[in-house]
C-alpha cells in the first residue's frame, strides 16, 4: 500500500497537475464555461416545454407561448458551439497575453466560414442530379453541440494563428499617439487575413476531396466517433470515473485532467436528447452531463455526500464533529473542499476504497436504473453542478418523482459505503485527541 501511495503521489499526480494545467486544455474548459450561461438559460426553457403535465403544455400552446419558448430554446443552447469557439480561443489568447477579443472575433468569423450551409439540389424528371448549390442560410446543427470539435479546433487554430503574428511583431503598426482600440484593430488585420485564408483554404480541399459534412465530418470520425464510443459507454463511464477518482484522490482536480476530452462529447449527447424530447421522441442517450454531475458525483468528487452525512450525524471526534457541521450543507451543493483537505480524504489511506468505489456504483446503479426503464432518462435539462438532490433529479428527468428518489437511493448508498471506514477514521481521531 505504501508504494502504491508513493506512485499516487510522486507520479501520477505531478502528471495529472501538468496536464490539468496545460494552457490548450484549460482554454478548452474555461471556453466552455464562457458559453454554460447560455446551456443553463435554453434548459429553463426545454424544463418548460417538456413540463410533465399535458395540461400545462397545452396551456402554454393556447395562450401563445410554447412557441416563443422553442424559439428561445434554439436561440440559447443550440447556438452552444458558436459561443464556445469565441471562448476557447478567447481564452486562449488571453493566456499568451495577446488581445484576447480580437482573436475570439477571429476565430467566430472562421468558425462560421467552416459551418456547412443549407444546401439545394436539383434533379432532372429522370431523377438524376444535376447541381447542387450552397445556400447561404446555416442550419442551427451547424452550430449546436454537435459543432464542438469544430469549435474546438477552430478557436484553438485561430488563436494561434493570432499569437504568432502578435508576438513575432508581423502587424501593421500605427503610430503611439493613435488609440489603443485603432492600434489593436490594425494589429489584427494581417494574422486575421492569413486566418480566413487557411480555413478558406481547408474548405476548399474538402470540398474538392468531396467530403460532406466539411470539417465536422472529419473530425467526427478521427476523434468524435472514439471518444462518443468510449464515453457513451457504461464501461467508458466506469473507466472516466475511476481515473477522476484517483486524480482527485492525489489531489489534483480530475476535472480538469478529463472534462476536456469528455465533456464536449455528453454536451452534445444531452443536446441530442432534448432535440428527442422536443420532438415527442424516444430519448437516445442514457449517458449525458446530468447524468454524470448530478447522479454519479453526488456531493462532489468522490461522491462524498454520504461521508458528509457521517461526520454530520455520528462523529465522536471534537474535530469531525466540528467538520461535519462546516461541511455537511455545501456538501448537498455538490462542494466537498472541505471533506476533500481537511477530513483528509486526499491520500488519506484509510478513505481510498470508498473514494474511488461510491462514484463507481453510482454510476452502475443510475445507468441501470435507466436502461431498465424504473427511471427516465434525462431530457436534455443542463443543471448547474451544484444543484442539490432532489431537486436536480426531479428536474433532470423532466420533472419525474423517480430521478428525485434515485438521488435518495444514491445518498444512501454512499452512506452505507463510507460508514465503516468513517468509523475507523473517526475512532483513531478520538484516540489521538484523548491522547493530546
Amino acid at each position: 500500500m505504501n508504494k502504491f501511495l508513493f506512485f499516487l503521489e510522486h507520479t501520477l499526480a505531478p502528471i495529472g497537475e501538468r496536464v490539468g494545467n496545460h494552457r490548450h486544455l484549460k482554454a478548452i474548459r474555461e471556453g466552455f464555461m464562457m458559453a454554460m450561461p447560455l446551456v443553463l438559460v435554453g434548459s429553463v426553457f426545454l424544463l418548460l416545454i417538456n413540463w410533465p403535465q399535458e395540461g400545462f403544455k397545452i396551456f402554454l400552446t393556447n395562450v401563445g407561448l410554447m412557441d416563443i419558448l422553442t424559439t428561445m430554446n434554439q436561440s440559447t443552447m443550440a447556438i452552444i458551439s458558436l459561443a464556445a469557439c469565441f471562448g476557447i480561443a478567447y481564452r486562449l489568447s488571453e493566456s499568451y497575453g495577446t488581445d484576447a477579443p480580437s482573436a475570439g472575433i477571429l476565430a467566430l468569423s472562421s468558425f462560421i466560414l467552416m459551418a456547412p450551409r443549407f444546401t439545394t439540389q436539383v434533379f432532372t424528371e429522370s431523377g438524376e442530379q444535376v447541381s447542387q448549390t450552397f445556400g447561404g442560410a446555416i442550419p442551427f446543427g451547424s452550430l449546436n453541440a454537435n459543432a464542438l470539435f469544430v469549435a474546438i479546433t477552430v478557436g484553438l487554430i485561430t488563436a494561434e494563428i493570432y499569437r504568432i503574428f502578435i508576438q513575432k511583431g508581423i502587424i501593421i503598426k500605427m503610430p503611439k499617439n493613435v488609440p489603443d482600440a485603432v492600434s489593436k484593430s490594425f494589429s489584427a488585420l494581417l494574422p486575421a487575413l492569413t486566418a480566413f485564408v487557411f480555413w478558406a483554404a481547408v474548405l476548399k480541399g474538402l470540398q474538392l476531396a468531396g467530403i460532406e459534412g466539411g470539417l465536422g465530418a472529419v473530425l467526427g470520425l478521427i476523434v468524435g466517433t472514439p471518444l462518443r464510443m468510449i464515453a457513451g459507454t457504461l464501461p467508458g463511464m466506469v473507466l472516466v470515473v475511476l481515473v477522476n477518482s484517483l486524480f482527485w484522490f492525489c489531489g489534483v482536480n480530475g476535472g480538469q485532467v478529463l472534462n476536456a476530452f469528455v465533456d464536449p462529447v455528453w454536451l452534445a449527447f444531452t443536446e441530442e436528447n432534448q432535440a428527442a424530447a422536443i420532438a415527442g421522441e424516444t430519448l437516445p442517450h442514457i449517458i449525458t452531463l446530468p447524468f454524470k454531475d448530478l447522479f454519479v458525483f453526488i456531493g462532489g468528487g468522490g461522491a462524498t455526500v454520504g461521508l458528509a452525512l457521517c461526520l454530520f450525524l455520528f462523529s465522536k471526534s471534537r474535530s469531525y464533529k466540528t467538520l461535519g457541521r462546516l461541511s455537511f450543507i455545501p456538501s448537498l451543493f455538490n462542494i466537498n473542499t472541505a471533506i476533500l483537505f481537511s477530513f483528509p480524504t486526499v491520500l488519506n489511506p484509510i478513505m481510498m476504497i470508498p473514494f474511488v468505489l461510491t462514484p463507481t456504483v453510482n454510476a452502475m446503479i443510475t445507468y441501470f436504473a435507466m436502461v431498465t426503464g424504473l427511471v427516465p432518462l434525462t431530457t436534455g435539462v443542463v443543471l448547474p453542478w451544484t444543484m442539490p438532490p432532489i431537486i436536480g433529479g426531479f428536474l433532470a428527468t423532466g420533472g419525474s418523482w423517480q430521478g428525485a428518489v434515485l438521488q435518495l437511493v444514491l445518498i444512501a448508498v454512499s452512506f452505507a459505503i463510507y460508514y465503516p471506514f468513517f468509523k475507523v477514521a473517526d475512532r483513531n481521531m478520538l484516540e489521538k485527541e484523548l491522547r493530546d
